[in-house]
């Protein structure tokens, strides 16, 4: 079975709430509607509800199964935002300038994975890596024991022969810039947890410098 069907097995028998914040791109539409399809769970897609489904009859995409929130008219953005005012980096906000943060998609999703309405987000199809990243960091609480906030990415290479049968997992620097010490070792935990529980199998870690030969002028140079 390959990598990714086995992501799939695991989501069949265990359903998940996801939710994309870009709910008028076409590719994100799709997405949600393979998502059922799939019986994977529950898509949620955010934004104006009579913008997305004049792009899903334009793609042809089924919403049947799909939700649709708006979160400019959505029933939980006054919580929301009373949540958001209780931060120490908004406190000093004012309601107006709380809602309208709150009304950005980016962030009512990440409030909605930090308070257990969605499982996880999808988001990145035409947003910038910092308008995605900044309301994850800002909104959602890191796992206990967590100290490190890190990204990392996985490949499934048609070459069986790297990896775990082609499976690798790269953790970056695109959170971190410059880690040290401790936030490197916390990402390389954390990055062989995420590798036992999708693979089942014990991670092999190794630390690479992210640039060669003066590829980029910051962080390490092998």
């Amino acid at each position: 079975m390959k990598f990714i069907e086995s992501v799939f097995d695991k989501l069949r028998r265990h359903p998940k709430r996801i939710v994309f914040p870009e709910g008028t791109e076409p590719r994100v539409l799709r997405a949600a509607a393979r998502f059922v399809k799939l019986k994977l769970g529950a898509p949620v897609v955010l934004g104006a509800r009579a913008e997305i489904e004049k792009v899903a009859l334009a793609e042809g995409v089924s919403l049947d199964h799909v939700g649709v929130i708006d979160p400019a008219t959505a029933s939980d953005l006054d919580i929301f935002v009373q949540r958001l005012e209780k931060l120490k980096r908004y406190r000093d906000l004012g309601p107006k300038a709380a809602h309208e943060i709150m009304a950005q998609p980016n962030y009512f999703a990440a409030m909605m994975v930090q308070y257990g309405q969605a499982d996880g987000l999808v988001t990145g199809a035409a947003e910038t890596a910092s308008s995605t990243l900044r309301p994850l960091i800002q909104l959602i609480k890191p796992a206990p024991n967590v100290s490190t906030i890190s990204s990392c990415m996985m490949l499934d290479l048609s070459n069986k022969r790297y990896g775990e049968r082609g499976v690798m997992f790269f953790a970056d620097c695109a959170v971190i810039p410059d880690p040290n010490v401790e936030q490197l070792a916390g990402i390389a935990v954390e990055t062989g947890k995420i590798v036992r529980q999708l693979t089942g199998q014990k991670p092999r870690v190794a630390m690479l410098s992210f640039s060669t030969k003066a590829s980029s002028t910051s962080g390490w140079r092998s």
